[in-house]
C-alpha cells in the first residue's frame, strides 16, 4: 500500500511494542517448533514476526510496501520478507503451517479480502490456524470510510459475516475476540 510507504518512519516510533503479540504467540503455542509461519501484511517486522521468530518458528514476512520491506529487512535482517500483494500469494500451496494478518484485511474491500482469503486458504496446510484482524458490521457496505494515520488517508472496510465470508474459502471462524479500543481478531483453521 503506497499510503504506508508514506508512513514508515512514523509508523514505527508510533506503535507499541506488545501490540498483537500475545494473541499471535498464543496462535504459535498450537503449532509444533519450528513451524513455518506467514505474516501477511507483516509491516516493519515489529513486534509480531519479531515475537514469532523468537519464539523459534520460521516466519515469511509479506507486505506490498517497499518502505515498510525495508524497515522489515533492517529490524530482521536474517528473516525472508517478500514484497507482494497478499490477494495473489507468491508462494506455493499447502506450505505454511500457520498465518497471521494483523492490521492490514480491514484497508481491503470485501472482494478483495475474499481474494485474500483464497490466496491464504490456498497455502496453508490443512487444520492450519489463521489468525486476522478485522472489522465486522451487519449493515456494511462497499463504501467503507476513511480516516487518517500521521495526516495520511487511509480506507478501512468492514464486512457482514466472516463466518460465512471464510467459509467460502475452506477456512472456518473457531474464535472472536473483541479488544475495545484495540482490535476484533478472528481465528480460523483451514478444513479438508
Amino acid at each position: 500500500m503506497r499510503e504506508y510507504d508514506l508512513i514508515a518512519d512514523w509508523y514505527a516510533n508510533d506503535r507499541g511494542g506488545s501490540v498483537g503479540v500475545a494473541e499471535a504467540l498464543a496462535v504459535a503455542a498450537m503449532l509444533p517448533a519450528h513451524s513455518r509461519i506467514l505474516d501477511v501484511g507483516c509491516g516493519n517486522g515489529v513486534p509480531i514476526t519479531e515475537a514469532l521468530v523468537n519464539a523459534g518458528h520460521r516466519v515469511i514476512g509479506l507486505d506490498s510496501s517497499a518502505g515498510m520491506i525495508a524497515r522489515f529487512r533492517a529490524n530482521l535482517p536474517g528473516t525472508p520478507v517478500v514484497r507482494g500483494d497478499a490477494r495473489a500469494s507468491p508462494f506455493a500451496d499447502n506450505s505454511f503451517d500457520a498465518a497471521i494478518s494483523w492490521g492490514m484485511m480491514f484497508h481491503l474491500p470485501r472482494r478483495d479480502q475474499a481474494s485474500v482469503f483464497a490466496s491464504v486458504s490456498r497455502v496453508l496446510k490443512q487444520g492450519a490456524p489463521f489468525l486476522f484482524t478485522a472489522a465486522e458490521i451487519d449493515s456494511a457496505d462497499d463504501a467503507g470510510i476513511t480516516g487518517t494515520m500521521n495526516g495520511v488517508t487511509f480506507h478501512y472496510y468492514a464486512v457482514a459475516s466472516y463466518r460465512t465470508l471464510t467459509m467460502e474459502f475452506d477456512l472456518t471462524l473457531i474464535d472472536i475476540h473483541d479488544d475495545p479500543g484495540v482490535s476484533t481478531y478472528y481465528l480460523t483453521r483451514k478444513s479438508s
